[in-house]
């Protein structure tokens, strides 16, 4: 953009001279620059002209310039900060736990897809937007972590029947002393002005993805990723053969979310929304098992801690169920992957 009062350059032949030179007429006012709809204009100086604004991601030239990235993460990124603002008003009440479930499904995803599609970023701009969520995602991810494990709990005790229920009851309440301090460091954490700054970012980059290399193939972007996933799987298998520790389980199952949210941005895609079919069933199933897991190891942890030999016995009870779950999540796991893996094959039909 030209400096403010800067003219177009005199025309003609250099060995043009004039015959008298004209008197000396008034400067010509120029206007400040007219800004593109929605920029600010940049700060005035003493002089009262309009200093340069820091530069923007460049505008999407469809037929010159690919599209494909920034239109794929505009549209996941917008979702995603309209799911923010949805949910925040019950997330501060807590009167329904999937208000922030769904508000941490949302920075989740979005530092998910900021994640699959790094190779087509800004780095520094992507890291920032990933970083500022990272907060946010701790105290929304305590919060929904207790709120899951309180009611699995309460439900668990339920079932029991008395004296048991009475018994797990009594050491349920740890965690509740635990939710509150968490729920007061997540009300903290939305009430910072930081958070109100953190969603006009998220609406930048919806509306201007911060997009460095747009000739990037997402479909390889995704591949990748289930290549990722299926190495992590065969070491597995390698290593361990049927029986993987629940640790490397869990650690694969991460792999396989970030699979899956690669694949999210190919859109409305038959072959790639094959494969998100099949690896939702397989993450459900290595849900299932980390979710009994988490579960014996918190009874485990809470019944030592409270030396309720009561509350040891009914706990004893549960722990059960949890294996008796785990097993049978083991027994679905290996026709799940055979799934996934024929779906990949008709999504990315050159991946190994």
């Amino acid at each position: 953009m030209p400096a403010t009062g800067t003219l177009p350059a005199a025309t003609g032949s250099p060995g043009d001279v004039p015959a008298a030179a004209p008197p000396a007429a008034a400067p010509v006012p120029v206007p400040p620059p007219t800004w593109p709809a929605g920029d600010a204009a940049g700060p005035e100086d003493p002089a009262g002209e309009v200093a340069a604004i820091p530069p923007r991601p460049a505008p999407r030239r469809p037929g010159l310039i690919p599209t494909d990235v920034a239109d794929a993460l505009a549209a996941v990124l917008g979702k995603a900060t309209a799911g923010l603002r949805e949910h925040e008003e019950g997330s501060r009440h807590g009167a329904d736990i999937e208000s922030v479930h769904q508000m941490r499904v949302a920075t989740r995803r979005i530092r998910a897809y900021l994640r699959a599609a790094r190779p087509a970023l800004d780095a520094d701009a992507a890291a920032g937007l990933r970083g500022d969520l990272a907060d946010l995602a701790g105290a929304l991810g305590e919060v929904r972590d207790l709120d899951v494990m309180i009611d699995r709990l309460h439900r668990e005790a339920a079932a029991l029947g008395e004296p048991d229920t009475a018994a797990l009851e009594r050491v349920i309440g740890r965690l509740d002393r635990d939710r509150t301090r968490a729920r007061r460091a997540l009300v903290a954490a939305l009430d910072d002005p930081g958070h109100g700054s953190l969603l006009a970012e998220l609406d930048a980059a919806t509306e201007r993805p911060p997009v460095a290399n747009p000739w990037v193939d997402l479909r390889a972007l995704a591949a990748d990723e289930y290549r990722v996933l299926a190495k992590g799987r065969r070491r597995l298998e390698k290593q361990f053969g049927a029986h993987p520790p629940d640790d490397d389980l869990h650690a694969l199952r991460i792999l396989g979310k970030r699979a899956r949210y690669a694949a999210e941005l190919l859109g409305k895609d038959r072959d790639a929304a094959g494969f998100l079919s099949a690896l939702a069933a397989f993450q459900e199933v290595l849900g299932d098992h980390q979710d009994a897991s988490v579960l014996e190891d918190t009874l485990r942890a809470l019944v030592a801690r409270s030396g309720d030999a009561d509350a040891a016995l009914a706990a004893g009870r549960v722990i059960q169920g949890c294996r008796e779950r785990k097993a049978a999540a083991r027994a679905r796991y290996d026709d799940a992957w055979a799934a996934v893996e024929a779906a990949a094959g008709r999504a990315f039909p050159t991946t190994g």
